[in-house]
């Protein structure tokens, strides 16, 4: 036996105006918004060196960590490693990193080749534009988006509870 719920015009019209509450205040959907629209602006600014945002971030932290696993990579970045792989892929292909074992067989050690770091160095100020202007476009609210975004990455995702802030 199915059951229906039919909905009449009132449910219809509260449902509606719960629902426009959610377009407008969801700060799911306002944090992804803006990562598109900023990320799109980063990957403009570094079209120009071939990058996009998210391989620029990825050169700039393997050169900052040298000789780092993708499982710890991943944890820095906060990225699952099916994704983190699938983002690595065309930095290897291009030659800007390079990949070897670890001290066992199921770790990978990631490195930035010397093709790496000179496109790291192109793209800098290619970054420092768009992060200039980034931060003229919030002024005096740079500082406090930082750190409330900072707080927004500390809340943890746990599958057997409600998420919680660490």
């Amino acid at each position: 036996m199915c059951t229906y719920i039919i909905m009449n015009e009132q449910n219809t019209k509260r449902l509606m105006g719960i629902c426009r509450k959610v377009e407008g205040n969801c700060m799911g959907t306002r944090v992804r918004r803006a990562a598109r629209v900023v990320g799109n602006y980063y990957d403009l600014h570094l079209k120009s060196v071939g990058l996009k945002g998210t391989q620029f971030t990825l050169l700039n932290a393997i050169f900052l960590n040298p000789s780092i696993a993708i499982t710890q990579l991943a944890d820095l970045l906060l990225l699952n490693r099916t994704t983190l792989n699938r983002n690595l892929k065309p930095l290897e292909r291009q030659g800007l990193i390079r990949t070897s074992p670890g001290k066992d067989q199921r770790t990978r050690i990631l490195q930035l080749t010397q093709a790496g770091k000179s496109l790291l160095q192109q793209a800098l100020p290619l970054w420092l534009e768009a992060q200039s202007g980034v931060v003229e476009t919030l002024g005096m609210r740079t500082q406090r988006l930082a750190e409330d975004l900072s707080q927004l990455e500390n809340l943890e995702i746990n599958s057997d509870s409600s998420p919680q802030i660490k």
